[in-house]
């Protein structure tokens, strides 16, 4: 299982960020420095549904991470886990601009995911070291950034927004590429003696 998840966990973001780089070169008249992700998936557009998947597997990857991390960080893993709830709801929720309640359902979702890929390197610092809690202070850093540059002419919202998914996706490759099966996930010397025994006694009997 742990083998699986480490495949999806490099694959999956890798896979989705290429899709999503190709979609936006071969759409016309998108600007990825100006425009969001999202602006791809608008009815109408033919990437949407390339995004819709690329949005579908950071889901996946959220899953598999909070699935194999240590039992010993249950915050994180709610954290990740709501992360994937939230991206597979924006995938199935386009943004769209003939809609108010489709956008803001969206965006939403969009941005509860967010805040759970803040939250998830923040509890897991503890247990997977310093890169988790730089990538969480990352976060919150573009975070703040975002706010304050809403009551500026900034317009440069596609390239803000890159930077503030590549940063938790660099960080859940590298975590994925680390992982190593849990102690709950090994045998106690314990269980394989009790094991060796039963295999014995059915062999003697």
């Amino acid at each position: 299982m742990i083998r699986i998840c480490r495949v999806i966990g490099i694959a999956s973001p890798l896979a989705a960020v290429a899709a999503v780089i190709v979609a936006g070169a071969l759409t016309p008249g998108y600007d990825a420095m100006s425009r969001t992700v999202s602006r791809l998936a608008v009815p109408g557009v033919w990437a949407a549904a390339v995004v819709d998947v690329s949005i579908s597997l950071i889901a996946l990857t959220c899953f598999a991470l909070a699935l194999t991390l240590s039992p010993n960080v249950l915050a994180g893993r709610v954290a990740l886990t709501v992360s994937g709830v939230a991206l597979g709801g924006a995938a199935m929720v386009r943004l769209d601009p003939g809609s108010a309640g489709a956008t803001a359902l969206h965006r939403l979702f969009s941005a509860i995911a967010v805040l759970g890929l803040t939250a998830a390197p923040l509890t897991l610092a503890r247990v997977y070291g310093s890169l988790s809690l730089v990538v969480g202070i990352g976060e919150l850093g573009m975070l703040v950034i975002g706010l304050a540059l809403l009551a500026t002419p900034f317009d440069a919202w596609g390239a803000w927004e890159r930077v503030l998914l590549a940063i938790p996706l660099a960080w859940m490759v590298l975590l994925s590429a680390s992982l190593r099966p849990t102690a709950a996930m090994i045998p106690s010397t314990e269980e394989i003696i009790s094991a060796n025994t039963a295999i014995l006694s059915r062999s003697g009997s």
